[in-house]
C-alpha cells in the first residue's frame, strides 16, 4: 500500500506511533511525504492509495475516494497554523495582490470564500512555500500555513492576522476540518482488507500518540525551531477525531462553497465501510 504523509508538525500525532515502530507496519507499506497539495495531487492521479488530503480535494473528487472514518486534521477555534496575514483590514483589500501558498487547497479556498463573502474582489496570486521573496514589504496579504505560519505568526511586518480556524468557529459555532485521510475507490473495492489495516494501524497510532503529546512537542521544537511551548499550545489546539461537530462544520463548508460556485456541487459523505 502506497500511504500519503504530509511533512507538517500537524499530522505528526497520527504518524508518531508508526515512525517510532509501536505501532507495527506491514511489509509492501510504502510512505510518501510531502506537501498537502503535493499529496493531493498524486492521490488523485492514482500514485497513492490512501493519503491524508485537503478536504476540498475530497469535495472536488468525491466519486474517486472513500474518507476513512475518526481521522482527520481540524480545530475547535483558533489553530494556529493557518493564517492570513495582511497590513491593512481585509475590507481594503479590493484591487491588490492576496499571495495563497499552493501548498494547502482548502485553505486558499476558505480564504476565498471569507473574501467574498465580505464583498472584497483582490488580485489573487500563488506562490510556492520557501519563495521568501513574497514575503517582503512590497507584500500586502499573504496566506501562510504549516511550521511557516508558526513561524511568522510574530512577524510585525503585517498588524493584522486572521486565525481561518477562529474565523470559522466565530462565523459558524462549528469545528473546521482541513484535512481528511481518503482510500481511492478501487483500492478500497479490490482490497479492502489491506485498506482496514492500515486505517486500524494509523487509529492506533493516533491513540498511541495521544499519550505522549509531550513528547512529540519536544521533538517538534527541536526539528522545527519553534519554542516547547509553541509546539505545545499548537499541537493541543488541534483535533484528529472526525466527530459528529466536525461532520457538521464540513458539510456546512461545502454547502456555502457550492454556493458560491466553488466547488461543483456539495459533495455526500461516502465513508470506507
Amino acid at each position: 500500500m502506497r500511504i500519503g504523509k504530509a511533512s507538517y508538525l500537524n499530522t505528526r500525532p497520527v504518524y508518531y506511533g508508526l515512525e517510532r515502530g509501536a505501532v507495527p507496519a506491514r511489509p509492501g507499506w510504502t510512505f510518501i511525504e510531502g506537501t498537502p497539495s503535493y499529496l493531493n495531487d498524486l492521490l488523485k492521479a492514482g500514485a497513492l492509495d490512501i493519503s491524508v488530503v485537503s478536504s476540498v480535494e475530497y469535495a472536488h473528487h468525491w466519486r474517486d475516494y472513500y474518507i476513512l472514518p475518526n481521522l482527520c486534521i481540524g480545530a475547535d477555534g483558533d489553530v494556529k497554523s493557518v493564517l492570513f496575514f495582511s497590513k491593512r483590514p481585509l475590507e481594503e483589500l479590493s484591487g491588490y495582490e492576496v499571495w495563497l501558498t499552493k501548498s494547502s487547497l482548502t485553505s486558499k479556498t476558505l480564504v476565498k470564500w471569507i473574501l467574498e463573502e465580505r464583498g472584497v474582489e483582490p488580485v489573487y496570486r500563488e506562490f510556492t512555500l520557501g519563495d521568501e521573496v513574497f514575503i517582503n514589504h512590497a507584500t500586502e496579504a499573504i496566506l501562510l500555513i504549516g511550521d511557516e505560519a508558526l513561524r511568522k505568526r510574530e512577524s510585525r511586518l503585517f498588524p493584522h492576522v486572521l486565525d481561518l480556524g477562529g474565523y470559522w468557529k466565530a462565523k459558524t459555532g462549528l469545528p473546521f476540518v482541513f484535512a481528511l485521510w481518503c482510500v481511492r475507490q478501487e483500492v478500497a473495492h479490490a482490497h479492502p482488507q489491506d485498506v482496514e489495516e492500515v486505517w486500524h494501524a494509523l487509529l492506533s497510532s493516533k491513540v498511541y500518540s495521544s499519550k505522549r503529546m509531550a513528547e512529540i512537542a519536544r521533538l517538534c521544537h527541536r526539528e522545527v525551531g519553534l519554542s516547547l511551548e509553541q509546539c505545545s499550545s499548537y499541537l493541543e489546539g488541534l483535533d484528529f477525531d472526525l466527530a459528529p461537530g466536525h461532520i457538521k462544520g464540513m458539510k456546512l463548508f461545502f454547502s456555502l462553497l457550492a454556493e458560491r460556485g466553488l466547488v461543483a456541487q456539495v459533495p455526500p459523505l461516502r465513508f470506507f465501510p
